[in-house]
């Protein structure tokens, strides 16, 4: 591209927006800042791939906790689906989420759906957000207290704590709790096109209570080799969560291109292909498979060209 080209870019991206960029990263050519952005939306893009995961993973397992929780024998409903969520104590909130889905409202008043919302599509129509805070809900409507030390471990079943006396504890279950807090704040950055790169400081897996504040571990990072090294520690948390979820899911995620495709964007090469990108070397397939070894070594980005338009990009990874 040519230098009016990043001018106009700066204009249509809006430079307040680009302000953090030039602030942390200090490059010296808007190329480069163009790059830095560029690159935050291609790690933004792939942890959100992990985090869709994730997400289907939990909401599927807590469906089938509660459901097997407040299953009667003696009904005809289903054991491993079914409205859970109208025999829990939620909370205002999560109730008139629950309610949007499966009630019209008209004149002030809830009106049920005909015909009614499948189980399954409640559950799939309810945001992150809303999961975490199914951990708060501490009795049914009849009063009974909710036996989360014996429903935990149904729902992370590889967590290496596996008993209900250590599920039942507030702190444990605030840890837990804590996890699945970074995913969703990682989850709105990224859906609100904020820079993930910028993290602030990193702190016990906690939550706040009257009688507990969370620990600093570790200062909000100051360049982008600590906001590398942030970004990768999340990566590794929310790995470690999804395989408690699942193992089978963890396995196939790691086995898949966005795995690969975000340990080599978190890395100074991957970062580095970003910002030199408009110096990209560019290749026709013929040079390109003569050159192979070469290029793997040096582990350089090339653009394969063929008959003067792009057929493939190759990336080389760790």
């Amino acid at each position: 591209m040519q230098a009016s080209d990043y001018q106009q870019l700066q204009h249509d991206i809006s430079l307040p927006r680009l302000s953090s960029y030039q602030h942390f990263f200090k490059p010296n050519k808007p190329a480069d800042l163009y790059g830095y952005y560029c690159w935050n939306e291609a790690i933004s893009a792939a942890f959100f791939r992990l985090i869709g995961i994730v997400e289907v993973t939990l909401r599927n397992k807590l469906h089938r906790a509660l459901s097997t929780h407040c299953h009667n024998p003696q009904s005809k409903g289903i054991q491993f689906s079914n409205d859970w969520y109208n025999f829990l104590d939620l909370n205002t909130h999560s109730e008139k989420k629950i309610l949007s889905v499966t009630h019209r409202r008209k004149n002030g008043n809830w009106h049920p759906k005909l015909p009614a919302v499948s189980h399954d599509d409640v559950i799939s129509r309810m945001t992150y957000g809303f999961w975490p805070k199914v951990f708060d809900i501490q009795k049914d409507k009849q009063g009974n207290l909710l036996p989360w030390g014996t429903i935990i471990p149904t729902i992370i079943p590889h967590h290496r704590q596996k008993s209900a006396g250590y599920w039942k504890k507030i702190k444990h279950q605030d840890s837990l709790y804590a996890r699945l807090e970074i995913v969703g704040s990682l989850r709105n950055r990224i859906a609100h096109f904020e820079p993930i790169w910028k993290q602030g400081g990193l702190f016990e897996e906690t939550r706040i209570r009257q009688n507990k504040i969370p620990k600093l571990l570790a200062a909000a990072p100051s360049n982008d080799i600590e906001s590398r090294d942030r970004l990768t520690l999340l990566h590794q948390r929310i790995q470690e969560l999804l395989g408690w979820l699942s193992q089978t899911r963890l396995k196939s995620y790691q086995q898949s291109y966005t795995y690969h495709q975000l340990s080599w964007l978190l890395s100074k090469e991957g970062m580095d292909t970003y910002i030199r990108q408009h110096s990209q070397n560019q290749l026709n397939p013929s040079t390109f498979k003569r050159n192979f070894a070469s290029i793997l070594k040096q582990q350089k980005t090339v653009t394969i060209l063929k008959n003067g338009h792009i057929s493939g990009v190759f990336y080389p990874t760790k």
